[in-house]
């Protein structure tokens, strides 16, 4: 009996270190810039305002076992989420027009600013090694803190919304290689995979030992970008790359969609279980050297 007794504490145990699990990529809202209460074409539902949706991912933060999450959204908002709860790490969101570089380097010293991403420099019609970013990437680098790039594309029409200088093939991971090489201490990881250049992504990952990716929209929003996550995640194999590929959500408005991309994960036969925990865990753990 106590050896059945020893051997399901074990089993309990390696369960709950397999479940533990850290997101690189979320958002945060307000009530002025909440743009959800639609529902997504794959029929995730998203909450009516800002302060659901910060109750519901904290909520599936704690069902999933998420360790931490980098958000990113307005300052204002990334405060309010990492006011309701410690888990999130404060990443800086860039618009068209940065933070004076003076406030951003204060907010890093302040612990404001933990993570500089997500920079989403594409939807203005830059790549990250534009010389507006040249200063910030600087500090950055000074001060260890990580930088969250965007890459690939976004949602349908998006030229004629609200970012008319947007272009797909901005979002080549290839265009920021001057940056690695110009910041070689700088820790950079892209965002989505490099999505439709995903084997840019690996081959990059393959030149750049300090390159890492997250998966973000890959693993939900659509057939397609589920395919690209696919073939990435088997290049990456092949590259023995794996080890610098990180479990981002992207949840947007649509916080179940942590759920969907866990369960995506899982449902991977050809990863091990051991590569899955280094996608859904270790791998961010050593990227952003938290501790342990």
């Amino acid at each position: 009996m106590k050896k059945h007794t020893l051997t399901l504490i074990a089993l309990l145990v390696v369960l709950s270190v397999k479940a533990q699990i850290i997101d690189v990529h979320l958002h945060s809202y307000t009530d002025t810039d909440y743009w959800g209460g639609r529902t997504h074409p794959t029929g995730i539902d998203s909450p009516k305002n800002a302060e659901e949706h910060l109750a519901r991912t904290i909520a599936l933060m704690d069902k999933h076992q998420i360790e931490y999450a980098v958000v990113s959204g307005s300052m204002e908002s990334v405060e309010k989420y990492v006011l309701a709860d410690a888990r999130f790490i404060p990443g800086y969101m860039d618009s068209e027009e940065l933070l004076p570089i003076d406030t951003f380097e204060q907010l890093i010293k302040e612990g404001k600013i933990k993570v500089f991403g997500e920079v989403a420099g594409v939807y203005f019609g830059r790549t990250l090694n534009d010389p507006i970013y040249a200063p910030y990437l600087k500090i950055c680098e000074q001060y260890g803190i990580p930088v969250a790039y965007h890459t690939g594309g976004g949602p349908p029409m998006t030229p004629y919304g609200c970012c008319p200088n947007f272009r797909i093939a901005l979002g080549d991971p290839y265009l920021i290689e001057d940056v690695l090489v110009t910041y070689p201490k700088l820790q950079v990881y892209l965002m989505h995979g490099g999505e439709v250049y995903f084997e840019h992504a690996v081959r990059m990952l393959s030149m750049y030992r300090h390159l890492y990716v997250d998966l973000g929209v890959l693993l939900w929003v659509d057939p397609m970008l589920n395919d690209y996550a696919v073939r990435l995640l088997k290049l990456a194999q092949k590259a023995k790359t794996l080890d610098r590929i990180m479990f981002g959500t992207d949840q947007m408005v649509w916080p179940e969609s942590i759920s969907t991309s866990i369960e995506f994960i899982n449902s991977l036969d050809f990863l091990s279980e051991k590569e899955k925990r280094m996608i859904l865990y270790e791998n961010a753990r050593t990227f952003l050297k938290l501790p342990k």
